[in-house]
């Protein structure tokens, strides 16, 4: 009977701790000098105080870092903007036109650096024919990987020339404003320049991390300066994120290009 009592009290989450106390010292009045028994009790009581404390502590640290994503914007659903010409004037708006042609800008941050993507980057579609002229003559003239190109600019964009920011990086290769005057690049949107563009600030990268495409990689994310600073990938989870995205998505186009050409 005792023990059926000491079972029902020990049910009670709220009061687990004080059961297996009573329980260890009924055990010690009934076993004299048996004080394995209360270290094992104890044990348990505070096995389970640490394994409550430790999942609290990840449930807030998991919604930190949501609010610090939805505040930066990589969770945030990307800004539509459609670009039209109205009696000769050129219109903008946050729906299509009822039949008239028009340009599609989306703002976002870049389509790999998304913390909280869902996409398998193992088996996303590929864009192995887009821009192939330019990205190709891009390559040759700055002596940049083909595949790495393309997985750069799949990370950035997912090819498309119309992609913003709400930084301010547009294009394909999302070139900030900065970078593009420094490239020599006028027109951003344009593929072509944006190309040349986003493929010689890449191998200005290489050269300065002398040929690592990791350190290139990151530094194209997060600048030079933090790569320099931290002497290598800094500890930032998008950059590492982003770094970990390219080089997969390099792999799978220089495979494709491999198999292509067979």
């Amino acid at each position: 009977m005792g023990r059926l009592i000491l079972f029902i009290c020990c049910t009670g989450f709220a009061i687990a701790g004080r059961c297996l106390a009573e329980d260890a010292v009924n055990t010690e009045q009934n076993n004299t000098g048996n004080s394995s028994s209360i270290i094992d009790f104890e044990r348990q009581v505070r096995g389970m105080a640490e394994r409550t404390a430790a999942a609290e502590r990840a449930r807030k640290e998991q919604a930190r870092l949501a609010a610090t994503s939805n505040v930066r914007g990589s969770t945030m659903l990307p800004l539509k903007v459609f670009k039209y010409q109205k009696n000769g004037t050129v219109m903008f708006a946050d729906s299509a036109p009822f039949k008239t042609p028009y340009q599609m800008i989306v703002y976002n941050s870049c389509y790999a650096c998304s913390l909280s993507s869902n996409i398998d980057w193992l088996s996303t579609r590929l864009y192995m024919n887009e821009f192939t002229d330019t990205i190709n003559q891009a390559a040759i003239l700055y002596n940049v990987d083909v595949a790495y190109i393309r997985a750069v600019i799949h990370a950035e964009s997912a090819f498309n020339p119309l992609a913003r920011s709400r930084k301010g990086a547009m294009g394909l290769m999302q070139l900030m404003p900065a970078t593009a005057q420094d490239m020599g690049v006028r027109n951003a949107s344009d593929p072509q320049q944006n190309i040349q563009g986003g493929v010689k600030y890449l191998a200005s990268l290489l050269r300065t991390f002398d040929g690592d495409q990791n350190r290139a990689t990151a530094a194209y994310n997060a600048g030079p300066n933090a790569v320099a600073r931290y002497n290598g990938i800094p500890p930032y989870e998008e950059t590492q994120t982003y770094v970990k995205r390219v080089n997969i998505l390099k792999q799978r186009y220089k495979s494709q290009m491999v198999l292509a050409n067979k």
